[in-house]
């Protein structure tokens, strides 16, 4: 039985100011309070953003984590959070993107997969470029973090994905044709009488058919 959500989770992590077009979201502290890995486990996060899911784990289940992060400004800052919590030997940045996970590890070396992908698929209008690269991609750079978690896991490791409902279809679909099998979803709700907003995907590589629709979490209890 999992502890009840604490949207706070992640205020043990030191991580350095990315200004206001980068923040922590409700998404990052649900990503690192459902993912429960056992301190043999190799994990590896795509799209780390600062790091602080990664250091998150690193610190509190005592795993080697591997973060991987397309924007250089944002690597450089999760090479700070490395500093700052003092996860030299368990935590590693790689500056890439996941189209070059094939280039750093060879097949299969990890036991899981984490990841917060950005959520529009569509663009999102913004002058900051910033803000653009890490909440909007394209269809295309969407599949490579699905192509990079079949490339990355072990038979019948375990993939974590934060995503949004509006897209929901698009990645599962790509999951399933990738042989990584969706296990459990949990629907995330900001008002109990709105429609979702998140959902948490759980699965398994290779794994058999079967799909669990877990109990809620409201994030705005009224």
């Amino acid at each position: 039985m999992r502890d009840e959500f604490d949207p706070d989770v992640l205020r043990c992590v030191l991580v350095p100011d990315a200004g206001r077009e980068h923040r922590p979201t409700h998404a990052s502290s649900l990503l690192a309070w459902y993912t429960r890995p056992k301190r043999s486990d190799r994990i590896v996060e795509l799209g780390c953003g600062t790091g602080i899911v990664s250091a998150y784990l690193a610190m509190n289940h005592d795993v080697e984590v591997h973060c991987i992060e397309r924007n250089e400004l944002l690597a450089k800052l999760a090479c700070e959070t490395v500093k700052m919590n003092s996860l030299e030997g368990r935590m590693f940045v790689h500056h890439a993107s996941c189209a070059q996970v094939r280039e750093l590890f060879p097949a299969e070396q990890f036991d899981i997969v984490v990841s917060n992908p950005p959520h529009h698929l569509t663009g999102m209008p913004s002058p900051s470029q910033l803000r653009r690269e890490t909440r909007s991609i394209d269809f295309n750079e969407a599949e490579s973090f699905v192509e990079a978690t079949a490339y990355l896991l072990r038979n019948r490791g375990k993939f974590v994905f934060v995503l949004s409902c509006e897209y929901l279809m698009f990645w599962l679909n790509e999951f399933v044709k990738r042989k990584l099998q969706p296990k459990r979803l949990i629907p995330i709700y900001g008002d109990p009488k709105r429609n979702a907003i998140l959902t948490i995907i759980e699965g398994v590589k290779n794994g058999g058919i079967g799909l669990r629709l877990e109990p809620p979490i409201v994030l705005k209890r009224v």
